[in-house]
């Protein structure tokens, strides 16, 4: 969600609270991260949502008894329900009590609904689900009896987390993992807008790694929305997000599964065909570039030296030097922690915008990462006229994403392959000549060009 539409719609939509990570996180001395959950906004404006919380685009079952969908059971469902949440006097849903069923299922919607405005915005229009031919809405399923979630066709349902037995463990509702919930919609989205392969032959293993890739990309996209967030980012890092003394201090940045998985140092030749393995290039590659465009405003705005950003960007591979690295970032981040975080949240909304015309660009059929570097180099000259054309091609070189060493496009034309370096053959028998010219020699050719 742009910082634009972000403020109006402060005055505008409907207020919920919720936490940005999930509340039994804590920090070093073993207090609680985020002790209390935070406002956020989402754009129906207040009576538009109906108890439930439901809307014209998704609703909630807070089902009783429910067991998990599977290939023989689908939406709707038509059992026993909790009574549906209803809204403040005011058409607000921000005075549920978070200790509440009531609040879990709350959350359930207004995350989803959150993030639904924030890539809708991106987009520039609405995002169509890809089951509407089907259902008209998108039916959330927050608390079933189950250590486990899933997203399918029409519909998301949350359970718990596992103890470490494997029994579920009810202080720990998936429903209320704001990463979990972001990632399994981003699914969504892709479905929507880059669609399944159509040919059996088309193995999809680039497809797979893309679809998980883009969904911890929505999720860290749409956890950047969090000013608690992005402050604890910076704090932590002083902007320095490239080096971060060597990734070993990304368990001190957030406990976001999502950040932590962007923060890798994986190239291709580091993983294999699984999906969830073979997305982490890509994704590193993605914020990599958004972590670039950040630290060039930096630079544009006089922030940071082009020397120092040369520096984090370009590992000298010593403790020494990242720990020089490190001070020079937290020199130039005190004082100026306002203009930092303009600027991560301007790269944000640029990322955002990024990906969002990339997906609706890209075809699904044989998809590649390095058809998908083509797309978002397309999408960065509509957006820029290229500006960042540099900076994607260096962030995806170093992830090794490039045309396998088997891809025709690799292969190389001669002038014997074209056939342009002897005279064609005679039709056998026919005494027929061709109607072309014989071929000429490489300098005739150069000089009917000038």
């Amino acid at each position: 969600m742009s910082l634009e539409l972000d403020r109006r719609l402060a005055e505008t939509g409907t207020r919920f609270r919720i936490f940005p990570q999930p509340r039994f996180l804590t920090k070093a001395d073993g207090s609680p991260l985020f002790a209390e959950p935070e406002t956020i906004v989402v754009a129906p404006s207040p009576g538009a949502i109906e108890r439930g919380p439901a809307d014209d685009r998704m609703f909630v079952v807070d089902a009783i008894g429910k067991l998990p969908y599977n290939q023989f059971v689908r939406p709707p469902f038509t059992g026993e329900r909790q009574p549906p949440v209803e809204p403040g006097p005011d058409g607000h849903f921000d005075h549920l009590d978070p200790d509440s069923r009531e609040f879990s299922a709350a959350t359930m919607y207004a995350t989803v609904r959150r993030v639904l405005d924030i890539w809708e915005d991106y987009f520039g229009r609405p995002i169509r689900w890809h089951f509407e031919s089907d259902f008209a809405r998108l039916e959330l399923i927050p608390l079933i009896e189950w250590n486990n979630a899933q997203s399918g066709y029409g519909f998301l349902e949350f359970g718990f987390g596992r103890t470490p037995n494997g029994t579920i463990d009810h202080t720990r509702p998936f429903c209320e993992n704001f990463d979990v919930l972001c990632h399994e919609f981003g699914h969504s989205v892709i479905f929507a807008e880059v669609g399944v392969p159509a040919s059996p032959l088309d193995e999809g293993i680039d497809y797979g790694g893309m679809h998980e890739s883009s969904g911890d990309l929505a999720a860290i996209v749409a956890s950047l929305h969090f000013h608690s967030v992005v402050d604890m980012l910076l704090e932590n890092t002083k902007g320095n997000l490239l080096t971060i003394n060597g990734l070993d201090r990304v368990g001190e940045l957030s406990d976001s599964r999502q950040i932590r998985i962007a923060f890798n140092a994986m190239r291709m030749s580091d993983v294999g065909n699984e999906p969830h393995d073979r997305s982490l290039p890509l994704t590193g590659a993605i914020f990599d570039t958004m972590v670039e465009v950040f630290q060039q405003d930096l630079v544009d705005k006089k922030l940071i030296s082009d020397d120092l950003r040369n520096r984090s960007t370009n590992l000298p591979g010593t403790a020494h030097d990242l720990d020089r690295i490190q001070a020079d970032f937290t020199a130039a981040y005190t004082g100026n922690e306002a203009a930092f975080k303009q600027s991560l949240l301007l790269a944000r909304d640029y990322l955002g915008r990024l990906l969002a015309t990339t997906w609706a660009a890209l075809s699904p059929d044989f998809l590649t990462y390095h058809t998908m570097l083509r797309t978002l180099l397309d999408a960065d000259r509509a957006l820029t006229g290229g500006v960042n054309a540099a900076i994607i091609r260096s962030c995806f070189a170093w992830r090794e994403i490039a045309p396998v060493p088997t891809s025709m496009l690799l292969r190389q034309h001669t002038l014997a392959s074209c056939g342009l370096d002897a005279a064609p053959a005679a039709v056998a028998g026919a005494g027929y000549a061709p109607m072309i010219p014989a071929p000429r020699a490489v300098d005739d050719y150069q000089n009917l060009r000038r």
